[in-house]
Order: structure tokens, then C-alpha cells, then sequence
């Protein structure tokens, strides 16, 4: 909430890089089961795409079934140390960790120490929440349950940034968030939890009684000769881990509280032993590391009949669906998950039907694009070379930006779809001017405009010629919809709908609330790397609009909605929104944190 975000798992792509770099030549026809023809093209490939993306380095692992075809590493591990990135470089895997967490947890549901529909608080019995989708609270707590945790069904907030990178002991998490608001009714909507994960951690420790560190290496990492992976420390531990970067610049390597969502250390190597596992059904060279069905619960959809999340499927942890990114091929199901922040960058996808997966990590968070589209491109030709046949998505071909005049909405539709939209990336603004339609999101300007099959699409103009530089956002398919009687901006990209935002009208705005405005600075913090430094509130058209301030960086813009004199939550679904701000003596609280103010009655 309240930052710049660098990934959303949900999108990838899909609005959260707008100018992603070009699609590379294609690649060359590969014989049916001639796998070094890959190796060859991806050895000449992968220099080229890291320089271009000014990474640092990457290594990538490909597995077919129970055989690790290649891993390779290319690039450099730590610059200032000339170490070079080599198949066995550990790399933070960022939210990939969800994997590795979601599978610790499966185990011990099968030895009857948790239970996936039981309620948490049985294991974390001081932890409780605090809720305005129940009139009884009791009901609220018996609603966060081990399966929503693990699907982002649980309806926590996306983060707890309030001691982010400090050395907190994972069990102290469930009583530091005791209390924390819902952000979405529990089970009706995937919403992406970090802090969730945070808690789920705490019940692997609390039902197996011992450290998360020694039961996943008890349970997982040392049965899958995991030997270098590790939950704990920093990159400065061990020579073997690679330096974090970004924009070249070798970062702070901070401390990781949330371990279970986001601490792991590995090699795609190592990764790919974890693959070979799940392909097997839980077997790891003839010895059972998991159930058959804990490998199945994990790859079931687990939001059926969610109508908010549109296209996107989620299993336990898992991403069963692009959910707007580039699909493999059609018909070609592939389970993914993305992970990235703290300067690094990471993609483990599989295929389960034909068991070929890639894992490719880097050591820049920039990275994210190119990873994500080196994985899609090396799956194809994975399955060239099993079936001999070419692989193609909906969309090789280049596509063609503002090369066709669209059609200017209706002066009706114009008045229909103007107003603010909130979304994870913050205000999406839609404002009809001179009998035309615009849109600002994330400080792009854009007009929009309809296509021949109906959808709005977003195009710049400069000097009288269309431009082609939104990338992503130039590319899909955006429009209202009423869903449950909210209207929902959604997307399609990919022949995939998605939803990106939800249309909030002006409200009563409670004196107590119109007070509020003005900045404010964090109380009591001495972290480091603390994500914010103050905050702003101000009123534009009717509008509460917050922004968090990152020293003097400005971060994104939300609607502030107030629910009572006392309350107001991010306005929308999704990554950050819903979440809670509370009004305080002289300041405002929210994720953790709390805010004097320093100067009131801004004027926008």
C-alpha cells in the first residue's frame, strides 16, 4: 500500500511495464528431441537480452520430467568481487518462496498437525481480525482458514510494512498483526497476501514445533538435495549467493522478515529438483517427500465461482492461468509463479501435461520483463523439440500499435465510462475533453479510443502522428463492466479477461475526514529501509486521494473512502486496496505505522 509497485503476480506485464522491450528475432526450427538445438539458440540469446536489460546476471535451469536438461549460469554473481554467476548461484526467489511454504504446509496437513478448512486461529490462537464484512467477529476469525492463506482467498491485506526488513521472530508475527481490518470478504476473491504467507509460517513452526528454517530443511530442501537452499540471512553470508541490483547499482541487501512468503535462497537448479518432485507426484529419486494428493490439492483451482477474478485460476500457491500474461500456446496449460522486489528477478513455470518446466533467475529486479518473456519463448521450444511441431501463442506475430485510426467513443459512452477508477497501480483517471476520451494512470497520457470489436484501447499522439511507445498498455483490451453491482474496469490481453479497477463515484465526505487533509510525517521508526516516510491527503473533484512520500520520491496516488468517523480504507480490490487507515489524535495510522501531521490544509 502506498509505494511504488514493481510486481503484481496477478498481471505480470500487463499494465505494471508500460514500454516492455520488443520481441526478439525468432528463433530457429528445432528438430523433434534435438534439446542442445535450444541450448545453442538460448547461449546466443541470453547475452544479448541481459545487455539490453542491463542485468548483471542470470541463470537459468530446463527440465524434462525427471531429467535436468541444462543449467547454466551467465554473467556476473558480484561485480565488485568478480565472481561469476555459475549453475549453483543462489538468488533470492522472491515470492517463488510461496511454493517451497504452501508445500511445507501440504506435509504436515497429511501428518494431521494442520488442517487446510480449519480455521488458523487454532494454531495462532492470538491471532484475530477485525472486520466490516461481519457483523459477527468471532465469524471473521473462523473465516481465515489455512486453504484461503494459501490461495489469497484469506481476504488479509497485501503487506504489513511497518518493520518490513526487521530480524522479528516469525512467531512473534501472529500477535504483532492480532487485530489487523480485512481488506475483501474471506473466499471471494484472490487478493495477493504477503502477510498472509507471513502467517502461515507461523503455523508451520507452531504445529511442527521447531524453526521454519530447520523444518523446511527437515521436510523439503535437504530430502531434495536442496544442499545450498536456505529461508535465512543475506547475500553477505555466503559466497555463494549472488549481489543484488538495481540499475546497475549493487543494493542493501536488507534482512527478509516475511522468510515463509519471500526469504528463500536457491539455484534454478536446485529449483528444478523441487520440479522433478511435483512431476513425480511427491517422489525425489525413489524416496516420498509428499502425497500424491497434497501435489494435486495444490494444482486444483481453489477460486471457482469467484466472478471478480475473471479469468484468473489459482490453485495452493500456484498460478494455474497467465491471468493477462502471454500464454505458452493455446490450449497448452501451464501453473507459474513469478517472484521479484530486492533486486531480483525470477520465473519458475511449468507444463504438467507434457512435465517440461524453466526457471530463470536474475539478479535486477528491471529483469522482470525479460525473464518472464525468456521463460514463455524457451517453453515453446521445449515443445517443439517434444512434438516436433512448432509452438505458437495468440500473438507471435508483432503487433501493430496506432497503425489504424480507431473509432472516438460516443458522445454517450464518453459519459458513461469518465471518472476515477481505482486500481493497484493507483487513480486510473478517464476524463472526457473537447468530444474526446482520456486516461491518465501512473503519470501516462493517453486517449482512448474503441477498436472494430468494441474494446477501448489506449494510443498516444504527438504532432499529429499515433505513437508506439505504451507497450503493454498500448496493446490491451480495456472495459467497464458491471460485476455484482460494481463496475470493474477490466483488461484483455491474450484472449484472457482480467480485472484491473473499480469505478468509485464521489462520496459523502464526514467532516471528521475533510480535517484530514494535509501531510504527514512516520512516528516512532528507525528502520533502515523503512518503504514510506510520510504520507499526503488531499482533495481533488470530490475526492480523499492519499500518497505515500519515500523521503522526496512521491509514491501513487489511491482513493481514500471514509467508512465512519473513524475509518477510511484504499478505495478497490487488489493488490494494497481495502486496506484500513485509521484516524488517530493529531494523525493518521495505517499498515503498521503511525503519522503525525506536520502541515495541514494542502490546496491542489
Amino acid at each position: 500500500m502506498l509505494r511504488t509497485l514493481r510486481s503484481i503476480p496477478l498481471l505480470g506485464c500487463l499494465l505494471g511495464s508500460i514500454g516492455c522491450h520488443g520481441q526478439p528475432p525468432a528463433p530457429p526450427s528445432i528438430p523433434k528431441g534435438d534439446y542442445s538445438a535450444i541450448i545453442r539458440y538460448l547461449q546466443n540469446r541470453i547475452p544479448r537480452d541481459m545487455a539490453q536489460a542491463s542485468t548483471p546476471g542470470l541463470s537459468i535451469a530446463l527440465v524434462n520430467g525427471q531429467e535436468l536438461i541444462w543449467a547454466r549460469g551467465f554473467g556476473m554473481a558480484d561485480k565488485a568481487k568478480g565472481l561469476p554467476v555459475t549453475p549453483n548461484t543462489a538468488f533470492r526467489a522472491g515470492a517463488i518462496s510461496k511454493l517451497l511454504t504452501a508445500s511445507a504446509a501440504l506435509q504436515l496437513v497429511e501428518q494431521q498437525r494442520l488442517a487446510l478448512d480449519a480455521p488458523i486461529q487454532q494454531t495462532l490462537r492470538e491471532f484475530h481480525v477485525r472486520s466490516r464484512f461481519h457483523t459477527d467477529q468471532q465469524a471473521a476469525d473462523r473465516d481465515i482458514t489455512l486453504r484461503r492463506l494459501l490461495s489469497h482467498q484469506s481476504g488479509l491485506p497485501s503487506e504489513h510494512l511497518r518493520d518490513l526488513h526487521n530480524r522479528y521472530a516469525m512467531g512473534q508475527m501472529p500477535m504483532r498483526l492480532s487485530g489487523v481490518w480485512l481488506s475483501t470478504p474471506p473466499g471471494t476473491q484472490v487478493a495477493y497476501s504477503n502477510l498472509g504467507y507471513a502467517l502461515v509460517g507461523a503455523a508451520i513452526e507452531r504445529s511442527s514445533a521447531k524453526e521454519f528454517e530447520v523444518q523446511l530443511q527437515h521436510s523439503l530442501l535437504k530430502p531434495l538435495q536442496m544442499d545450498r537452499a536456505s529461508f535465512v540471512g543475506t547475500a553477505a553470508q555466503t559466497a555463494y549467493r549472488a549481489q543484488g541490483y538495481q540499475d546497475g547499482i549493487a543494493s542493501t541487501d536488507a534482512q527478509v522478515r516475511d522468510l515463509a512468503a519471500g526469504g528463500l535462497w536457491a539455484s534454478p537448479r536446485e529449483l528444478g529438483h523441487y520440479v522433478q518432485m511435483l512431476f513425480a507426484k511427491g517422489l525425489y529419486k525413489g524416496n516420498r517427500v509428499m502425497a500424491s494428493r497434497s501435489i494435486d490439492e495444490m494444482f486444483t483451482q481453489q477460486n471457482t465461482g469467484n466472478a471478480l477474478d475473471f479469468d484468473c485460476q489459482i490453485g495452493l500457491a500456484w498460478f494455474l492461468a497467465p491471468c493477462g500474461g502471454e500464454p505458452v500456446g493455446r490450449g497448452v496449460r501451464a501453473f507459474q509463479h513469478s517472484g521479484g522486489g530486492d533486486d531480483f528477478a525470477a520465473q519458475l513455470t511449468l507444463l504438467p501435461d507434457q512435465q517440461l518446466a524453466v526457471i530463470i533467475m536474475a539478479n535486477d529486479s528491471n529483469a522482470e520483463d525479460m525473464v518472464a518473456t525468456l521463460a514463455t519463448d524457451t517453453l515453446r521450444l521445449m515443445l517443439q523439440a517434444q512434438t516436433g511441431e512448432p509452438v505458437c501463442g495468440d500473438d507471435c506475430q508483432a503487433p501493430r500499435h496506432g497503425l489504424k485510426l480507431r473509432q472516438v467513443p460516443a458522445a454517450v459512452d464518453r459519459q458513461r465510462l469518465a471518472g476515477f477508477y481505482a486500481t493497484a497501480w493507483g487513480v486510473f483517471r478517464i476524463k472526457e475533453d473537447a468530444h474526446r476520451l482520456h486516461g491518465e494512470l501512473a503519470g501516462h497520457d493517453f486517449e482512448l479510443l474503441r477498436d472494430d470489436q468494441g474494446w477501448l484501447r489506449a494510443q498516444k499522439k504527438v504532432l499529429g502522428f499515433w505513437l508506439k511507445d505504451l507497450g503493454e498498455l498500448g496493446r490491451v483490451q480495456l472495459d467497464v463492466i458491471t460485476v455484482q453491482g460494481r463496475q470493474m474496469l477490466t483488461a484483455r490481453n491474450h484472449g484472457q479477461r482480467v480485472a484491473i479497477g473499480e469505478r468509485i463515484n464521489p462520496p459523502p465526505l464526514p467532516l471528521a475526514w475533510a480535517d484530514t487533509i494535509g501531510t504527514y510525517q512516520v512516528l516512532n521508526t528507525h528502520e533502515p529501509d523503512a518503504p514510506l516516510s510520510g504520507i499526503s491527503v488531499r482533495l481533488e473533484e470530490g475526492f480523499l486521494v492519499i500518497r505515500g512520500q519515500l523521503h522526496d520520491e512521491p509514491l501513487t496516488d489511491y482513493i481514500l473512502l471514509p467508512v465512519d468517523n473513524a475509518h477510511a480504507v484504499l478505495a478497490g480490490t487488489g493488490y494494497g486496496l481495502g486496506d484500513t487507515v485509521s484516524r488517530q489524535v493529531n494523525g493518521l495510522s495505517a499498515s503498521g505505522y503511525s503519522f503525525k501531521r506536520t502541515h495541514p490544509s494542502l490546496s491542489f
